[in-house]
């Protein structure tokens, strides 16, 4: 595997104080991501920062390149939960959403008021070194049935860390990009074992939607980064996946029933594909039906749930198990759903105008990695959580900030 990304010759120790302590509350929000609501306390310090330099730097902000694509891609993801909010049919929560996004804004001034190559270069490789963590903790659970806190697995799925919640497949699918980059400065047996050792954990953790992800990035980084025989390594990759599947089909009844469940959709017919989709698409219709009948703003930034019940169609399999779906499983359809056409535009013009701004640093190894993770987790084929749950919209804002100030750095 070759690649043109250079070895990073800076070191932790380079760092200003200031950068030190980023770079510290950066990996924290990720390390923390497994035990709920811990990974906010390092998002409440950072906030509290970053009210400090808007007030006392804002001369200074403002005239960064970064600060104007941050500002219009927060404004637009604020204005549209806000617009939702007017008549939101579960307002507290809204307005909530509303006021608690001012977090991820702060945190992105900061960062890019701080942004040198060397700090992303830093976050970039303790990020990675704990997503091997992450992985071998997963393998550790998968030969003896726990992690290494003693927590078993959720029932038919790999979770390692995250106990309870099916969230390590996505977790390692968005931050592969990161990976692959990260590892090329290494021996080739090395770069190989890490990369096997992150497919498997995702493949075993039995979200179809990270295996989709988990795709896309590899194709992405084959096709940006690999220059060499090229097609000889993506030959060997293939016969490598083959022989994997195989194996986990083999070993990991879970496994083998995630499949065989992915294949109903072959059959063609609604309910073979409603089971291979996990019963998706009675939530889908009814995400739709709050958009016909609130297409302007919606029923309001999570309120989904709320008002679930009142648009299912009779016989809607999540209202008989669970009182009904949480949320609709798929970014546009919630957008739509909970934010309208208002909230949807809005969306789409705030990626237009982050495109625009990284478009020319693409390839820069601050960048690439980022957009790749964004790209992966906004495929259309990809149905994973709320874009305005906790969990996720730190994931999100993360790799945002991290894109953002990736073409802000200073040499």
């Amino acid at each position: 595997m070759h690649t043109t990304t250079k070895p990073q010759t800076n070191s932790f120790s380079a760092l200003s104080r200031a950068q030190q302590i980023l770079c510290c509350l950066m990996v924290a929000i990720i390390a923390l991501l497994p035990f709920g609501r811990l990974s906010e306390v390092p998002i409440i310090i950072v906030l509290i920062w970053g009210l400090v330099l808007l007030i006392s730097q804002f001369n200074r902000l403002k005239t960064l390149p970064a600060f104007k694509p941050l500002t219009v891609a927060f404004a637009a993801y604020f204005i549209l939960i806000v617009v939702s909010a007017i008549d939101s049919y579960w307002p507290d929560k809204s307005w909530l959403i509303a006021l608690a996004s001012w977090r991820f804004y702060l945190l992105g001034l900061v960062l890019i008021y701080y942004a040198h190559a060397n700090l992303l270069a830093q976050i970039r490789k303790w990020v990675v070194l704990l997503m091997v963590f992450w992985a071998l903790d997963a393998l550790l659970q998968s030969v003896v049935g726990y992690n290494s806190l003693g927590q078993a697995s959720y029932p038919g799925r790999l979770t390692g860390l995250f106990g309870e919640n099916v969230k390590l497949g996505p977790m390692l699918a968005l931050m592969l990009p990161l990976v692959l980059l990260q590892m090329c400065q290494y021996r080739a047996w090395l770069r190989w074992l890490v990369v096997a050792l992150l497919v498997m954990i995702i493949l075993l953790s039995g979200t179809r939607s990270a295996w989709l992800m988990m795709a896309f990035v590899l194709l992405m980084f084959w096709w940006h980064h690999v220059q060499g025989r090229r097609w000889l390594l993506l030959i060997k990759a293939m016969v490598l996946s083959v022989v994997a599947v195989a194996l986990l089909w083999i070993v990991s009844a879970d496994f083998q029933q995630r499949i065989e469940r992915s294949v109903a959709l072959l059959d063609g017919d609604v309910q073979a594909i409603d089971f291979a989709l996990a019963d998706r698409l009675p939530i889908w219709q009814t995400a739709l039906n709050m958009y016909v009948d609130h297409p302007i703003n919606g029923v309001g930034a999570r309120a989904f749930r709320e008002v679930y019940v009142d648009y299912a169609e009779p016989g809607d399999v999540w209202v008989a198990q669970q009182g009904g779906g949480l949320h609709a499983h798929h970014w546009v359809l919630e957008l739509l759903a909970e934010t309208g056409t208002i909230g949807l535009m809005l969306m789409l013009w705030a990626m237009v105008m982050v495109i625009s701004y990284v478009k020319n640093n693409f390839q820069s190894a601050e960048v690439w990695p980022y957009g790749v993770a964004l790209m992966a987790a906004l495929l259309p084929v990809v149905s994973l959580y709320s874009l305005f749950s906790s969990f996720w919209s730190i994931c999100l804002w993360w790799v945002l900030l991290m894109l953002i100030a990736g073409v802000e750095k200073h040499d």
